[in-house]
Protein backbone atom coordinates (compact mmCIF):
# COMPACT_ATOMS: atom_id res chain seq x y z
CA UNK A 1 0.00 0.00 0.00
CA UNK A 2 1.31 3.47 -0.93
CA UNK A 3 2.14 5.89 1.87
CA UNK A 4 -0.40 8.42 0.57
CA UNK A 5 -3.19 5.82 0.54
CA UNK A 6 -2.37 4.71 4.10
CA UNK A 7 -2.49 8.36 5.26
CA UNK A 8 -5.93 8.87 3.71
CA UNK A 9 -7.30 5.73 5.39
CA UNK A 10 -6.01 6.80 8.79
CA UNK A 11 -7.61 10.20 8.37
CA UNK A 12 -10.90 8.53 7.42
CA UNK A 13 -10.77 6.23 10.48
CA UNK A 14 -10.04 9.01 12.96
CA UNK A 15 -13.59 10.46 13.09
CA UNK A 16 -14.98 6.93 13.35
CA UNK A 17 -12.76 6.20 16.36
CA UNK A 18 -13.88 9.46 18.00
CA UNK A 19 -17.51 8.50 17.39
CA UNK A 20 -16.97 5.05 18.96
CA UNK A 21 -15.37 6.58 22.06
CA UNK A 22 -18.20 9.08 22.42
CA UNK A 23 -20.91 6.42 21.98
CA UNK A 24 -19.23 4.01 24.42
CA UNK A 25 -18.99 6.75 27.05
CA UNK A 26 -22.75 7.24 26.79
CA UNK A 27 -23.48 3.48 26.91
CA UNK A 28 -21.24 2.49 29.85
CA UNK A 29 -23.21 4.24 32.63
CA UNK A 30 -26.46 2.67 31.37
CA UNK A 31 -24.94 -0.82 31.27
CA UNK A 32 -23.40 -0.39 34.72
CA UNK A 33 -26.79 0.63 36.11
CA UNK A 34 -28.47 -2.38 34.47
CA UNK A 35 -25.98 -4.79 36.04
CA UNK A 36 -25.68 -3.11 39.41
CA UNK A 37 -25.45 -5.76 42.15
CA UNK A 38 -24.78 -8.59 39.73
CA UNK A 39 -21.77 -10.73 40.72
CA UNK A 40 -19.46 -12.35 38.21
CA UNK A 41 -16.34 -14.42 38.70
CA UNK A 42 -14.30 -11.39 37.62
CA UNK A 43 -16.01 -8.82 39.86
CA UNK A 44 -13.40 -6.94 41.85
CA UNK A 45 -10.45 -8.69 40.26
CA UNK A 46 -7.39 -6.53 39.67
CA UNK A 47 -5.35 -6.37 36.50
CA UNK A 48 -2.88 -9.03 37.66
CA UNK A 49 -5.55 -11.65 36.92
CA UNK A 50 -5.41 -10.56 33.28
CA UNK A 51 -1.68 -9.85 33.02
CA UNK A 52 -0.52 -12.84 35.10
CA UNK A 53 -1.05 -15.52 32.46
CA UNK A 54 0.58 -13.28 29.85
CA UNK A 55 3.65 -13.03 32.08
CA UNK A 56 3.91 -16.78 32.72
CA UNK A 57 2.34 -16.68 36.19
CA UNK A 58 -0.55 -19.07 35.52
CA UNK A 59 -0.22 -21.00 38.79
CA UNK A 60 -0.20 -17.85 40.90
CA UNK A 61 -3.28 -16.53 39.15
CA UNK A 62 -4.98 -19.92 39.48
CA UNK A 63 -4.34 -19.83 43.22
CA UNK A 64 -5.85 -16.36 43.53
CA UNK A 65 -8.91 -17.43 41.53
CA UNK A 66 -9.34 -20.45 43.77
CA UNK A 67 -9.29 -18.15 46.81
CA UNK A 68 -12.10 -16.19 45.17
CA UNK A 69 -14.00 -19.43 44.50
CA UNK A 70 -13.70 -20.30 48.20
CA UNK A 71 -15.44 -17.02 49.02
CA UNK A 72 -18.32 -18.03 46.75
CA UNK A 73 -18.48 -21.43 48.49
CA UNK A 74 -18.98 -19.76 51.87
CA UNK A 75 -21.55 -17.35 50.45
CA UNK A 76 -23.52 -20.19 48.86
CA UNK A 77 -23.16 -18.68 45.38
CA UNK A 78 -22.59 -22.06 43.77
CA UNK A 79 -23.32 -21.09 40.16
CA UNK A 80 -20.41 -18.63 40.16
CA UNK A 81 -17.97 -21.37 41.16
CA UNK A 82 -18.34 -23.52 38.06
CA UNK A 83 -16.66 -21.20 35.52
CA UNK A 84 -13.90 -20.51 38.03
CA UNK A 85 -13.22 -24.23 38.40
CA UNK A 86 -12.90 -24.42 34.64
CA UNK A 87 -10.52 -21.44 34.50
CA UNK A 88 -8.31 -22.71 37.32
CA UNK A 89 -7.92 -26.16 35.73
CA UNK A 90 -6.96 -24.51 32.44
CA UNK A 91 -4.37 -22.31 34.15
CA UNK A 92 -3.02 -25.02 36.48
CA UNK A 93 -3.92 -28.58 35.38
CA UNK A 94 -1.84 -30.02 38.26
CA UNK A 95 -3.88 -28.49 41.08
CA UNK A 96 -5.44 -31.65 42.48
CA UNK A 97 -7.66 -29.87 45.01
CA UNK A 98 -9.49 -27.97 42.29
CA UNK A 99 -10.47 -31.12 40.42
CA UNK A 100 -11.48 -32.95 43.60
CA UNK A 101 -13.35 -30.06 45.20
CA UNK A 102 -14.96 -29.02 41.92
CA UNK A 103 -16.24 -32.55 41.30
CA UNK A 104 -17.51 -32.83 44.88
CA UNK A 105 -19.28 -29.48 44.41
CA UNK A 106 -21.00 -30.71 41.24
CA UNK A 107 -22.05 -34.06 42.72
CA UNK A 108 -23.17 -32.91 46.17
CA UNK A 109 -23.85 -29.17 46.41
CA UNK A 110 -26.64 -28.72 43.86
CA UNK A 111 -29.76 -29.89 45.69
CA UNK A 112 -33.50 -29.41 45.79
CA UNK A 113 -35.43 -27.97 48.72
CA UNK A 114 -35.31 -31.38 50.47
CA UNK A 115 -31.52 -31.73 50.06
CA UNK A 116 -31.75 -34.33 47.29
CA UNK A 117 -28.79 -33.98 44.94
CA UNK A 118 -29.31 -32.80 41.38
CA UNK A 119 -27.99 -35.97 39.79
CA UNK A 120 -27.89 -34.39 36.33
CA UNK A 121 -24.51 -32.90 37.36
CA UNK A 122 -22.90 -36.24 38.28
CA UNK A 123 -21.68 -37.11 34.74
CA UNK A 124 -19.93 -33.72 34.66
CA UNK A 125 -18.35 -34.42 38.05
CA UNK A 126 -17.06 -37.76 36.80
CA UNK A 127 -15.70 -36.26 33.59
CA UNK A 128 -13.92 -33.47 35.49
CA UNK A 129 -12.19 -36.06 37.69
CA UNK A 130 -11.27 -38.19 34.67
CA UNK A 131 -9.72 -35.13 33.03
CA UNK A 132 -7.81 -34.36 36.22
CA UNK A 133 -6.54 -37.93 36.45
CA UNK A 134 -5.37 -37.83 32.84
CA UNK A 135 -3.44 -34.63 33.59
CA UNK A 136 -1.90 -36.20 36.74
CA UNK A 137 -1.37 -39.86 35.84
CA UNK A 138 1.20 -40.69 38.53
CA UNK A 139 -0.70 -39.61 41.67
CA UNK A 140 -3.45 -41.59 43.39
CA UNK A 141 -5.59 -38.74 44.76
CA UNK A 142 -7.99 -38.07 41.87
CA UNK A 143 -8.31 -41.74 40.95
CA UNK A 144 -9.21 -42.47 44.57
CA UNK A 145 -11.88 -39.76 44.46
CA UNK A 146 -13.33 -41.41 41.34
CA UNK A 147 -13.51 -44.68 43.24
CA UNK A 148 -15.19 -43.05 46.21
CA UNK A 149 -17.75 -41.11 44.15
CA UNK A 150 -18.72 -44.28 42.28
CA UNK A 151 -19.09 -46.07 45.63
CA UNK A 152 -20.90 -43.44 47.63
CA UNK A 153 -22.93 -41.45 45.12
CA UNK A 154 -23.41 -43.56 42.01
CA UNK A 155 -23.33 -47.10 43.47
CA UNK A 156 -21.41 -48.31 40.43
CA UNK A 157 -19.19 -50.82 42.20
CA UNK A 158 -17.53 -52.06 39.01
CA UNK A 159 -16.25 -48.56 38.24
CA UNK A 160 -15.25 -48.07 41.87
CA UNK A 161 -13.19 -51.27 41.77
CA UNK A 162 -11.53 -50.15 38.52
CA UNK A 163 -10.31 -46.90 40.05
CA UNK A 164 -9.30 -48.32 43.44
CA UNK A 165 -7.31 -51.05 41.68
CA UNK A 166 -5.56 -48.43 39.55
CA UNK A 167 -4.74 -46.45 42.71
CA UNK A 168 -3.35 -49.43 44.60
CA UNK A 169 -1.35 -51.04 41.81
CA UNK A 170 -0.24 -48.18 39.53
CA UNK A 171 -0.03 -45.00 41.59
CA UNK A 172 2.23 -43.49 44.26
CA UNK A 173 1.92 -41.15 47.22
CA UNK A 174 3.96 -38.02 47.89
CA UNK A 175 7.00 -38.09 50.17
CA UNK A 176 8.22 -35.26 52.42
CA UNK A 177 9.61 -33.39 49.39
CA UNK A 178 6.41 -33.75 47.39
CA UNK A 179 7.89 -36.34 45.04
CA UNK A 180 5.78 -39.36 44.09
CA UNK A 181 7.95 -42.08 45.61
CA UNK A 182 5.95 -43.48 48.55
CA UNK A 183 3.43 -46.34 48.46
CA UNK A 184 -0.19 -45.25 48.51
CA UNK A 185 -1.82 -44.98 51.97
CA UNK A 186 -3.25 -48.19 53.39
CA UNK A 187 -6.82 -46.86 53.14
CA UNK A 188 -6.52 -47.26 49.36
CA UNK A 189 -6.07 -51.01 49.85
CA UNK A 190 -8.97 -51.03 52.33
CA UNK A 191 -11.32 -49.49 49.78
CA UNK A 192 -10.12 -51.91 47.13
CA UNK A 193 -11.10 -54.78 49.45
CA UNK A 194 -14.48 -53.18 50.18
CA UNK A 195 -15.17 -52.68 46.47
CA UNK A 196 -14.57 -56.38 45.84
CA UNK A 197 -16.97 -57.20 48.68
CA UNK A 198 -19.64 -55.03 47.06
CA UNK A 199 -19.12 -56.96 43.83
CA UNK A 200 -19.69 -60.25 45.63
CA UNK A 201 -16.11 -61.33 44.93
CA UNK A 202 -15.56 -62.47 48.49
CA UNK A 203 -12.48 -64.66 48.16
CA UNK A 204 -10.66 -61.88 46.28
CA UNK A 205 -11.65 -59.40 48.97
CA UNK A 206 -10.28 -61.73 51.65
CA UNK A 207 -7.03 -62.00 49.69
CA UNK A 208 -6.69 -58.18 49.64
CA UNK A 209 -7.29 -57.99 53.39
CA UNK A 210 -4.56 -60.59 53.90
CA UNK A 211 -2.21 -58.62 51.66
CA UNK A 212 -2.98 -55.34 53.44
CA UNK A 213 -2.44 -56.96 56.84
CA UNK A 214 0.92 -58.36 55.74
CA UNK A 215 2.02 -54.90 54.58
CA UNK A 216 0.88 -53.27 57.82
CA UNK A 217 2.62 -55.89 59.97
CA UNK A 218 5.86 -55.11 58.13
CA UNK A 219 5.31 -51.36 58.66
CA UNK A 220 4.70 -51.89 62.40
CA UNK A 221 7.81 -54.03 62.77
CA UNK A 222 9.84 -51.16 61.33
CA UNK A 223 8.21 -48.59 63.64
CA UNK A 224 6.61 -50.45 66.58
CA UNK A 225 5.98 -47.34 68.71
CA UNK A 226 3.72 -45.61 66.18
CA UNK A 227 0.19 -45.96 67.59
CA UNK A 228 -1.58 -44.98 64.35
CA UNK A 229 0.23 -47.68 62.37
CA UNK A 230 -0.62 -50.30 64.99
CA UNK A 231 -4.22 -49.14 64.88
CA UNK A 232 -4.35 -49.62 61.10
CA UNK A 233 -2.91 -53.12 61.46
CA UNK A 234 -5.48 -54.03 64.13
CA UNK A 235 -8.39 -52.73 62.04
CA UNK A 236 -7.24 -54.86 59.10
CA UNK A 237 -7.02 -57.92 61.32
CA UNK A 238 -10.53 -57.21 62.60
CA UNK A 239 -11.95 -56.78 59.07
CA UNK A 240 -10.32 -59.97 57.86
CA UNK A 241 -11.75 -61.93 60.81
CA UNK A 242 -15.25 -60.52 60.23
CA UNK A 243 -15.11 -61.40 56.53
CA UNK A 244 -14.11 -64.98 57.32
CA UNK A 245 -16.79 -65.40 60.00
CA UNK A 246 -19.50 -63.90 57.77
CA UNK A 247 -18.55 -66.18 54.92
CA UNK A 248 -18.78 -69.16 57.29
CA UNK A 249 -22.11 -67.97 58.73
CA UNK A 250 -23.77 -67.28 55.39
CA UNK A 251 -22.60 -70.33 53.45
CA UNK A 252 -21.57 -73.03 55.99
CA UNK A 253 -23.28 -72.73 59.40
CA UNK A 254 -25.22 -69.69 60.62
CA UNK A 255 -23.58 -67.88 63.54
CA UNK A 256 -25.52 -66.45 66.48
CA UNK A 257 -24.01 -62.95 66.43
CA UNK A 258 -25.56 -61.93 69.74
CA UNK A 259 -23.95 -64.91 71.45
CA UNK A 260 -20.74 -64.33 69.55
CA UNK A 261 -20.45 -60.84 71.05
CA UNK A 262 -20.64 -62.27 74.60
CA UNK A 263 -18.43 -65.36 74.36
CA UNK A 264 -14.67 -65.11 73.91
CA UNK A 265 -13.93 -66.70 70.56
CA UNK A 266 -11.23 -67.21 67.99
CA UNK A 267 -11.59 -67.70 64.26
CA UNK A 268 -10.03 -70.38 62.10
CA UNK A 269 -7.80 -68.33 59.75
CA UNK A 270 -8.65 -70.59 56.80
CA UNK A 271 -12.32 -71.55 57.19
CA UNK A 272 -13.66 -68.69 59.30
CA UNK A 273 -15.16 -71.15 61.79
CA UNK A 274 -15.55 -69.41 65.17
CA UNK A 275 -15.23 -70.97 68.59
CA UNK A 276 -16.85 -71.89 70.91
CA UNK A 277 -19.09 -74.31 69.03
CA UNK A 278 -22.17 -72.97 70.88
CA UNK A 279 -22.03 -70.06 68.45
CA UNK A 280 -23.57 -72.03 65.55
CA UNK A 281 -25.75 -74.85 66.94
CA UNK A 282 -29.47 -74.92 67.77
CA UNK A 283 -29.81 -74.24 71.49
CA UNK A 284 -33.56 -74.92 71.82
CA UNK A 285 -36.32 -76.90 70.12
CA UNK A 286 -38.20 -73.63 69.47
CA UNK A 287 -35.24 -72.22 67.55
CA UNK A 288 -35.09 -75.35 65.36
CA UNK A 289 -38.86 -75.16 64.76
CA UNK A 290 -38.64 -71.52 63.62
CA UNK A 291 -35.98 -72.44 61.08
CA UNK A 292 -38.21 -75.25 59.75
CA UNK A 293 -41.04 -72.72 59.34
CA UNK A 294 -38.77 -70.60 57.13
CA UNK A 295 -38.38 -73.56 54.79
CA UNK A 296 -42.14 -74.09 54.65
CA UNK A 297 -42.76 -70.37 53.95
CA UNK A 298 -40.99 -70.67 50.59
CA UNK A 299 -42.52 -74.02 49.69
CA UNK A 300 -39.59 -76.24 50.72
CA UNK A 301 -39.65 -79.37 52.86
CA UNK A 302 -37.62 -78.66 56.01
CA UNK A 303 -34.82 -81.03 56.97
CA UNK A 304 -34.70 -82.66 60.38
CA UNK A 305 -33.33 -80.08 62.82
CA UNK A 306 -32.69 -80.66 66.51
CA UNK A 307 -31.04 -79.13 69.58
CA UNK A 308 -27.24 -79.28 69.41
CA UNK A 309 -27.19 -79.71 65.62
CA UNK A 310 -25.22 -77.13 63.61
CA UNK A 311 -27.52 -74.63 61.93
CA UNK A 312 -27.75 -74.67 58.12
CA UNK A 313 -26.23 -71.68 56.28
CA UNK A 314 -27.96 -68.35 56.84
CA UNK A 315 -28.93 -68.07 53.16
CA UNK A 316 -30.90 -71.35 53.33
CA UNK A 317 -33.79 -71.45 52.92
CA UNK A 318 -34.48 -68.46 50.62
CA UNK A 319 -36.13 -65.61 52.51
CA UNK A 320 -39.46 -64.40 51.07
CA UNK A 321 -39.25 -60.60 51.08
CA UNK A 322 -42.89 -59.78 50.07
CA UNK A 323 -41.59 -56.59 48.42
CA UNK A 324 -44.20 -54.15 47.07
CA UNK A 325 -45.19 -50.49 46.89
CA UNK A 326 -48.21 -48.37 45.98
CA UNK A 327 -47.28 -44.92 44.59
CA UNK A 328 -49.80 -42.09 44.47
CA UNK A 329 -49.54 -38.47 43.35
CA UNK A 330 -51.59 -36.74 46.05
CA UNK A 331 -51.07 -33.31 44.47
CA UNK A 332 -49.39 -31.81 41.42
CA UNK A 333 -45.81 -33.29 41.46
CA UNK A 334 -46.22 -34.57 45.04
CA UNK A 335 -45.53 -38.32 45.26
CA UNK A 336 -46.59 -40.37 48.28
CA UNK A 337 -45.29 -43.92 48.73
CA UNK A 338 -46.60 -46.78 50.87
CA UNK A 339 -44.33 -49.80 50.68
CA UNK A 340 -43.81 -53.12 52.42
CA UNK A 341 -40.66 -55.22 52.72
CA UNK A 342 -40.09 -58.30 54.89
CA UNK A 343 -36.54 -57.41 55.91
CA UNK A 344 -34.64 -56.13 58.92
CA UNK A 345 -34.95 -52.50 59.99
CA UNK A 346 -32.45 -50.20 58.29
CA UNK A 347 -32.55 -51.70 54.79
CA UNK A 348 -32.95 -48.91 52.26
CA UNK A 349 -35.10 -48.90 49.11
CA UNK A 350 -33.94 -46.71 46.22
CA UNK A 351 -36.57 -44.60 44.42
CA UNK A 352 -35.81 -43.15 40.99
CA UNK A 353 -38.04 -41.11 38.66
CA UNK A 354 -36.80 -39.98 35.25
CA UNK A 355 -37.81 -39.19 31.68
CA UNK A 356 -38.62 -42.32 29.69
CA UNK A 357 -35.85 -41.60 27.15
CA UNK A 358 -33.20 -40.64 29.73
CA UNK A 359 -30.05 -42.76 29.85
CA UNK A 360 -26.96 -42.18 32.02
CA UNK A 361 -24.88 -39.93 29.71
CA UNK A 362 -21.22 -40.62 28.91
CA UNK A 363 -19.53 -37.25 28.40
CA UNK A 364 -16.55 -37.15 26.02
CA UNK A 365 -15.43 -33.75 27.32
CA UNK A 366 -16.10 -31.85 30.53
CA UNK A 367 -18.95 -29.36 30.54
CA UNK A 368 -21.02 -28.01 33.40
CA UNK A 369 -23.89 -27.19 31.05
CA UNK A 370 -26.77 -29.61 31.63
CA UNK A 371 -30.06 -30.15 29.86
CA UNK A 372 -32.50 -28.28 32.10
CA UNK A 373 -35.47 -30.01 30.46
CA UNK A 374 -34.46 -33.39 31.92
CA UNK A 375 -36.25 -34.58 35.06
CA UNK A 376 -34.22 -36.93 37.27
CA UNK A 377 -35.07 -37.55 40.93
CA UNK A 378 -33.49 -40.15 43.21
CA UNK A 379 -34.08 -40.83 46.88
CA UNK A 380 -33.79 -43.64 49.44
CA UNK A 381 -36.26 -44.71 52.13
CA UNK A 382 -35.47 -46.85 55.18
CA UNK A 383 -37.55 -49.84 56.23
CA UNK A 384 -39.05 -49.80 59.72
CA UNK A 385 -40.99 -52.80 61.02
CA UNK A 386 -41.62 -54.08 57.51
CA UNK A 387 -42.93 -50.83 55.98
CA UNK A 388 -41.32 -47.91 54.17
CA UNK A 389 -42.23 -44.79 52.20
CA UNK A 390 -42.94 -41.13 52.67
CA UNK A 391 -43.93 -38.02 50.74
CA UNK A 392 -41.66 -36.64 47.99
CA UNK A 393 -42.62 -33.08 47.10
CA UNK A 394 -41.16 -32.04 43.73
CA UNK A 395 -43.47 -29.07 43.22
CA UNK A 396 -41.09 -26.66 44.97
CA UNK A 397 -38.23 -27.21 42.52
CA UNK A 398 -39.47 -26.69 38.95
CA UNK A 399 -35.91 -26.11 37.65
CA UNK A 400 -34.87 -29.59 38.74
CA UNK A 401 -38.17 -31.30 38.05
CA UNK A 402 -39.62 -29.61 34.99
CA UNK A 403 -41.66 -32.63 33.82
CA UNK A 404 -41.63 -31.54 30.18
CA UNK A 405 -41.69 -35.09 28.76
CA UNK A 406 -44.83 -37.09 28.06
CA UNK A 407 -43.72 -40.33 29.81
CA UNK A 408 -41.56 -41.31 32.80
CA UNK A 409 -40.18 -44.36 34.57
CA UNK A 410 -40.78 -44.66 38.31
CA UNK A 411 -38.42 -47.30 39.71
CA UNK A 412 -38.13 -48.98 43.13
CA UNK A 413 -35.05 -51.11 43.84
CA UNK A 414 -33.25 -52.98 46.57
CA UNK A 415 -29.67 -54.12 45.92
CA UNK A 416 -28.28 -56.43 48.64
CA UNK A 417 -24.69 -55.61 47.65
CA UNK A 418 -25.07 -52.05 48.87
CA UNK A 419 -26.94 -52.73 52.08
CA UNK A 420 -25.72 -53.06 55.67
CA UNK A 421 -23.83 -56.21 56.78
CA UNK A 422 -26.48 -57.17 59.34
CA UNK A 423 -29.07 -57.24 56.52
CA UNK A 424 -26.70 -59.20 54.32
CA UNK A 425 -26.38 -61.74 57.13
CA UNK A 426 -29.87 -62.85 56.12
CA UNK A 427 -29.44 -62.70 52.33
CA UNK A 428 -25.73 -63.10 51.57
CA UNK A 429 -23.57 -60.61 49.69
CA UNK A 430 -25.34 -61.10 46.34
CA UNK A 431 -28.85 -61.94 47.54
CA UNK A 432 -28.29 -65.70 47.41
CA UNK A 433 -30.78 -66.20 50.25
CA UNK A 434 -33.37 -63.74 48.94
CA UNK A 435 -36.48 -64.49 46.91
CA UNK A 436 -39.68 -62.69 46.01
CA UNK A 437 -42.77 -64.01 44.28
CA UNK A 438 -43.25 -60.85 42.19
CA UNK A 439 -40.21 -58.62 41.82
CA UNK A 440 -37.03 -60.68 42.00
CA UNK A 441 -34.56 -59.87 39.20
CA UNK A 442 -31.37 -61.85 38.64
CA UNK A 443 -28.55 -59.81 37.09
CA UNK A 444 -26.95 -62.78 35.36
CA UNK A 445 -24.54 -60.59 33.37
CA UNK A 446 -22.63 -59.90 36.57
CA UNK A 447 -20.01 -62.27 38.03
CA UNK A 448 -21.14 -63.64 40.38
CA UNK A 449 -24.83 -63.07 39.50
CA UNK A 450 -26.66 -60.59 41.71
CA UNK A 451 -30.25 -60.99 42.89
CA UNK A 452 -32.06 -57.67 43.34
CA UNK A 453 -35.63 -56.49 43.82
CA UNK A 454 -37.05 -54.08 41.24
CA UNK A 455 -40.54 -52.80 40.54
CA UNK A 456 -41.00 -50.37 37.64
CA UNK A 457 -43.92 -48.19 36.60
CA UNK A 458 -44.17 -46.35 33.28
CA UNK A 459 -46.33 -43.32 33.92
CA UNK A 460 -47.48 -40.23 32.04
CA UNK A 461 -47.18 -36.52 32.67
CA UNK A 462 -50.92 -36.45 33.30
CA UNK A 463 -50.44 -38.86 36.20
CA UNK A 464 -47.60 -36.73 37.60
CA UNK A 465 -49.94 -33.73 37.49
CA UNK A 466 -52.65 -35.83 39.21
CA UNK A 467 -55.01 -35.84 36.25
CA UNK A 468 -55.08 -39.66 36.28
CA UNK A 469 -54.27 -42.29 38.95
CA UNK A 470 -51.34 -44.72 38.91
CA UNK A 471 -52.55 -48.33 38.78
CA UNK A 472 -50.95 -51.76 38.59
CA UNK A 473 -51.65 -51.67 34.84
CA UNK A 474 -48.76 -49.17 34.65
CA UNK A 475 -46.22 -51.74 35.93
CA UNK A 476 -43.45 -52.19 33.33
CA UNK A 477 -41.31 -55.36 32.91
CA UNK A 478 -38.18 -54.93 35.04
CA UNK A 479 -35.95 -56.86 32.64
CA UNK A 480 -37.06 -54.70 29.73
CA UNK A 481 -36.33 -51.56 31.76
CA UNK A 482 -32.81 -52.81 32.55
CA UNK A 483 -32.24 -53.54 28.85
CA UNK A 484 -33.32 -50.01 27.89
CA UNK A 485 -31.00 -48.47 30.47
CA UNK A 486 -28.01 -50.35 29.07
CA UNK A 487 -28.55 -48.87 25.63
CA UNK A 488 -26.21 -46.06 24.55
CA UNK A 489 -27.80 -42.62 25.01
Amino acid sequence: MHQATRRKLLLALLPLAIAVVFTQSRIDPVVADMHRGVKTPFAGLSTEFILGPLLGMQQAVAGLLWVRADEFFHEGDYDAILPMVRMVTWLDPHNLDVYITGAWHLAYNFTDSSERSDRRYIPAAQRLLEEGDANNPTVYDIAFELGWQNTDKIKDYDRAYYWYKKCAEERKGADERGEMTKPVPMFVWHQLAHSLTRLGRIDESIDIWRKALAMSMKIVREDPKDYSKRNVRDSERHNLELMLKRKYSRYTHEIDWALDSKLPSTTDPNTGEPSARDLYVFKSAEEARQKQEQYRAVGQNPPALSVGQPRPPAVQPPWETAFDVRPTFTADRVLELKGQFNVGDGARVTIRLHDENWRPPQLKAFTFTIDQSVTLMQDQHSVRQGIWGRKIDMSKDPKMYSFTSDRYFLVFEFDPRGTSPFVQDRFGWSGEGMTDRKYLTVESQKTPPNRILRKVYRITRAQVLRRAPITEKDVFPADRYAELQRQTP
